[in-house]
């Protein structure tokens, strides 16, 4: 290799825009040895062969920026996603797209029609098993009242405890209307005088107090005026509670004056219900032997 060979190679190659079997053929050398002596110069646009997909390419990118998916861009080009997405790797999607904001928009409603139809049918399946649960109870007999009455209260009334004392006093509290009304009616099938029962509320200091004592007075059929202090429930502003708003009525507590002899009575109902239940009679007599033996003093 000569300087001037050199210097002309690079002349015709940068100057000339010539290929380099046209530089080989112009200075008597091979192709190899001109590639070797203009090697990191770049070759001309014209020599460079044409891409069959390159105009796909560009499509796919101006696809792109109107906001196809790779997908999208796969599926109408006809290729396979792993090249769609090498040609606009770089070319994020944009959120704002118009194409974007329409396929979001879609994807919401058909997860909404598919939950709407889930719940339809679970709502539907629901009412069929709650209607066949009421056809099978019917209405409850007074044993059956005595029955449900003492075992509702037997898991959310006051019970006697050891350190508590011998003092067995009936008092129901729960913030489910219905609990309240089926407690109620096995107070009146017991033979209980309405004259003896109280109500007071518990309630979170935050609520309607008035609102929810009147609601309740209205539910239970008293005068607002006969309801005891109620008992506030002191916020905590670190607690997340949920029950709150106008739908929060606070939980209400009904006692019975002169209740110890129906505390015995619902502790027996307990007892005879439990020894009923299809196990082992002195496996069951045993079991809330030791129940009651644990709740008295």
């Amino acid at each position: 290799m000569t300087p001037d060979r050199l210097a002309a190679a690079v002349r015709l190659r940068v100057v000339d825009g010539l290929s380099t079997r046209q530089i080989g053929e112009r200075l008597g050398v091979p192709p190899r040895t001109v590639a070797r002596w203009l090697h990191g110069l770049p070759v001309p646009a014209w020599t460079k062969r044409p891409n069959a997909k390159d105009g796909l390419k560009e499509r796919a990118r101006s696809l792109r920026a109107a906001g196809w998916s790779v997908p999208d861009l796969a599926r109408e080009l006809g290729v396979a996603r792993s090249t769609a997405w090498l040609w606009v790797r770089d070319q994020p999607l944009d959120p704002s797209a118009e194409r974007v904001v329409a396929g979001a928009s879609r994807r919401r409603q058909a997860v909404r029609e598919f939950w709407d139809g889930r719940n339809e049918a679970t709502d539907a399946e629901r009412q069929e098993v709650q209607a066949s649960a009421a056809a099978r109870v019917g209405e409850l007999s007074d044993a059956e009242l005595l029955r449900a009455g003492a075992l509702i209260y037997w898991c959310e009334g006051a019970k006697a405890k050891p350190w508590s004392g011998p003092a067995e006093r009936v008092a129901f509290i729960n913030s489910d209307p219905g609990l309240i009304a089926l407690f109620l009616a096995f107070l009146l099938a017991a033979g209980t005088p309405m004259d003896r029962v109280r109500f007071r509320l518990s309630i979170h200091e935050t609520a309607d107090v008035d609102a929810a004592i009147q609601w309740w007075a209205e539910f239970v059929g008293v005068d607002a005026g006969l309801f005891q202090k109620p008992t506030l429930k002191r916020h905590k502003p670190a607690t997340k509670r949920r029950n709150t708003g106008e739908g929060y009525r606070g939980c209400l507590i009904v006692s019975v004056l002169k209740s110890r002899r129906l505390y015995w009575l619902i502790e027996g109902i307990v007892m005879a219900t439990v020894n009923s239940a299809p196990v082992s009679a002195s496996t069951a007599e045993g079991e809330f032997d030791t129940l009651t033996r644990n709740d008295r003093p």
